[in-house]
């Protein structure tokens, strides 16, 4: 059974190697950006917990900021152990975060994708996100990412 809990710094580590294990070297994020966004005022995450094992399976973290004086989200990143995807983490780990976003009176939420993640671009698709644009070279400066975005209701 999968736990839903809050991200605690004493988490960094775990969350730090998990993140290198979902996404390359020059994509996957530093320890210290990691740190900053768990312990920035304006994110909010969640993790996923294995309830048997105690193993972390899954987490996320998303930021809001203002635009036009209403605050919008941005997912900065969601990470499912690969061993673990396709048992509906993701979902858990993005009803939560969109949950918090909504509490936090966010009128939308946006993200990127990189243009070869087919798998991610289907899921966020089939949760409610559209395309918005494409930004040329957005990861390591080769990789182009889809810009996304799901509006928010109260």
């Amino acid at each position: 059974m999968i736990r839903l809990r809050s991200v605690e710094i004493a988490d960094l580590d775990a969350l730090f190697a998990l993140d290198r294990e979902c996404f390359q070297p020059g994509i996957a994020y530093s320890r210290a950006d990691l740190r900053y966004y768990l312990g920035h005022p304006r994110s909010v995450s969640v993790l996923a917990e294995d309830d048997a094992t105690g193993t972390i399976v899954g987490f996320a973290i998303a930021e809001t900021y203002l635009e036009k004086g209403k605050p919008v989200g941005h997912v900065i990143t969601i990470d499912v152990r690969s061993s673990s995807r396709r048992h509906g983490i993701g979902r858990l780990l993005m009803d939560s975060i969109l949950e918090q976003l909504r509490a936090a009176a966010a009128t939308a939420v946006r993200l990127e994708v990189a243009v070869d993640n087919a798998g991610a671009l289907n899921f966020y698709r089939r949760i409610g996100f559209t395309q918005t644009g494409r930004i040329r070279g957005y990861y390591l400066g080769r990789l182009d990412a889809i810009a996304m975005e799901m509006r928010l209701e109260a």
